[in-house]
């Protein structure tokens, strides 16, 4: 795809004002033959789940005040008890960079589930593609033995460090391979004192790499914490920045894309993905045994 194609794709991805049936009627794409046999095929064509309509509304009603945000270098406060001032929503900050949050309850979701998920699906692109059939098209991993359970290394430890290579967007057209670099929560620079309950029991974090241009794009946190029934699954995006050392810093070359879109988009891709991915995860881990 020629780079002036994806960038008009890239832009503005979702009608604005957007519904669900809108998210419903992306494309997916084709299913080979040996995909469409193997057992879990059925989520890929499964209808997406709905997105709640309160989240809908906070996007539709366009950005929110950036100083509700919170900034990269305030991290850690996700890992208090409570929530904060936008847990769902989108922005541009006073420095340029983009902001966006989701907060998706997922029932009858474990920590332990979600350990599993991050090390199964990236083993296989049918794999990736079930989590979001409208945006997600293939994956690999740069050390794919690292991710069974032959490795040795425990279940919620084996992306500590690891490199996803998804092909992705936040539809098909603007599909394209990216690299995610995962951190260990205290090489993200999370305080490691306040990694207890009741305000997180797991961080999964990472920077996110647009291949075709070598471009750091955005860095995110997802902190999960145990409620009654599952999980509240709360994730922060900085579009923009990118971690190193430990340290936020911001990207240089700036993104070739509208800043505001770009936020939308990832806000609303969030709500798609973990929101689909709640309504089939704890079926799939029992029906692959809980097994890598």
């Amino acid at each position: 795809m020629k780079l002036g194609s994806l960038l008009v794709r890239m832009s503005k991805v979702f009608p604005d004002p957007v519904s669900m049936a809108d998210i419903r009627r992306m494309e997916r794409r084709e299913l080979t033959g040996a995909e469409k046999d193997k057992p879990y095929a059925k989520y890929f064509y499964k209808e997406l789940a709905e997105i709640p309509a309160d989240d809908l509304v906070k996007v539709n009603a366009g950005p929110v005040d950036p100083a509700m945000a919170t900034t990269v270098q305030d991290r850690n406060d996700l890992m208090k008890p409570g929530y904060l001032d936008v847990e769902t929503g989108y922005t541009v900050m006073e420095d340029g960079s983009g902001f966006a949050a989701t907060l998706v309850k997922m029932q009858g979701v474990t920590p332990e589930m979600l350990d599993w998920w991050f090390n199964w699906h990236v083993l296989e692109g049918l794999r990736y593609a079930i989590w979001c059939p409208v945006a997600h098209t293939d994956i690999s991993a740069k050390d794919p033995s690292r991710h069974l359970d032959s490795s040795g290394v425990p279940l919620r430890e084996r992306n500590y460090g690891s490199t996803h290579y998804p092909v992705e967007g936040f539809n098909q057209a603007s599909s394209q391979k990216v690299a995610i670099e995962f951190f260990s929560p205290q090489d993200f620079g999370l305080d490691m004192s306040m990694f207890v309950q009741p305000g997180i029991s797991r961080a999964y974090c990472a920077n996110v790499i647009l291949d075709m241009l070598k471009t750091p794009f955005n860095t995110f946190f997802h902190a999960v914490r145990e409620v009654d029934g599952g999980i509240e699954y709360r994730s922060r995006y900085w579009l923009g920045y990118t971690m190193k050392n430990g340290s936020p810093k911001r990207v240089k070359r700036p993104l070739p894309y509208r800043m505001s879109d770009l936020a939308r988009n990832n806000c609303l891709h969030s709500l798609t993905e973990y929101n689909n991915l709640a309504s089939f995860l704890p079926q799939l881990y029992e029906e692959m045994g809980r097994k890598i």
